[in-house]
């Protein structure tokens, strides 16, 4: 095999084959693993449950490829004696090459985790600023690892980056300052998505707002109050406010008193007492406790208090209204008088 070891530029003819076997064989390689990535992986993901296959195929199959090719590249080279002058160019075309693709790959891969873990909860809860917080995140993680990876680029192609670092930590401090505001706000949507104190729709007290939640933006929370009027509450608020969401009280608890006359019979107050029992027990919503119990003399009335609990919240004031019909009407037809105030005058 004379041919095979003849020299040409300082190789033999063998380290040329040799390296290009190194180069086709890392081609070849990337190829079957970013097939093997498409075919098995991103095309599968959607038919599973798991969400490990669905942060790979975020990544998806070219950062692969990209990465397993530069390898069998740079195998393939370092095979070869090169002079001086190739190894720097080619050195600073790998260190390119791996930074840019590496980022690509930290960048697909956070935005992986992000839609799998995080954008998807979003969309199951329809909460709009939950997903705006989500997109946000994910171009702040891509500017991050991108302008890391410049600076890492630069830094190995000989360049002096103390002044740049010192210049991004200036401006980024400068930045920060002039946005304390709205940072502040942002963070206190992070706290609103990642605590869930109220989603929109919700009736709410916050900061002495008592409504229900129309928007949830990156900024503020609106808040639409029962008298109609729009209340705007800047979220930097958020993490030291104290909520009150009405709306995921498992129900609602009525308290009330009826007052009868004091020419009511115990009996009478015994069939009462049966009678409000009933009228609360016919409304639909309503939970199977009651309470009833004659629990006074009043000035003018024999009292009767009454505590029920609804547990449809959607429907309180409907609640309310059939069960005081009822009671109304059974109260009529039992012959059992409800008492008003009265003044009793004596003649001298």
């Amino acid at each position: 095999m004379e041919f095979l070891d003849r020299v040409y530029w300082n190789n033999r003819v063998l380290d040329y084959l040799i390296a290009a076997g190194l180069l086709v064989a890392g081609l070849v390689l990337a190829w079957l693993l970013s097939a093997l990535v498409s075919r098995r992986v991103v095309a599968r993901a959607a038919e599973t449950e798991g969400r490990l296959d669905d942060v790979i195929a975020g990544v998806g199959a070219r950062p692969v490829f990209l990465l397993v090719a530069l390898a069998g590249l740079h195998a393939g080279i370092k095979k070869l004696a090169t002079p001086p002058w190739f190894d720097r160019a080619a050195w600073t075309f790998l260190v390119i090459a791996w930074t840019l693709v590496g980022a690509l790959f930290v960048t697909r891969l956070v935005n992986g985790v992000l839609v799998c873990y995080l954008q998807q909860h979003a969309r199951e809860r329809g909460d709009v600023v939950y997903d705006q917080v989500v997109r946000l995140i994910r171009t702040g993680v891509a500017v991050v690892v991108w302008v890391v990876a410049v600076v890492f680029v630069i830094s190995n192609l000989g360049f002096n980056v103390s002044s740049l670092l010192a210049g991004l930590g200036l401006g980024g401090f400068a930045l920060g300052l002039a946005a304390k505001d709205s940072l502040a706000n942002l963070f206190g949507s992070l706290t609103i998505m990642v605590n869930g104190p109220f989603l929109t729709g919700d009736m709410v007290k916050y900061q002495g707002a008592e409504g229900t939640v129309e928007e949830i933006g990156l900024r503020d929370t609106r808040v639409r109050l029962f008298n109609g009027n729009l209340v705007v509450i800047p979220n930097s608020m958020a993490p030291t406010s104290v909520v009150e969401n009405i709306s995921r009280r498992p129900s609602f608890r009525v308290l009330f008193k009826l007052g009868v006359t004091y020419a009511t019979t115990v009996k009478q107050i015994e069939r009462a007492v049966e009678l409000v029992r009933q009228a609360v027990a016919e409304e639909e919503g309503t939970a199977e406790k009651v309470l009833v119990h004659f629990i006074g003399f009043a000035e003018s009335a024999l009292e009767v208090q009454v505590i029920y609990w609804i547990e449809d919240t959607s429907r309180i004031l409907d609640a309310q209204h059939g069960i005081n019909r009822r009671i109304k009407a059974a109260f009529g037809e039992a012959g059992i008088d409800m008492a008003f105030p009265t003044v009793t005058v004596v003649q001298p």
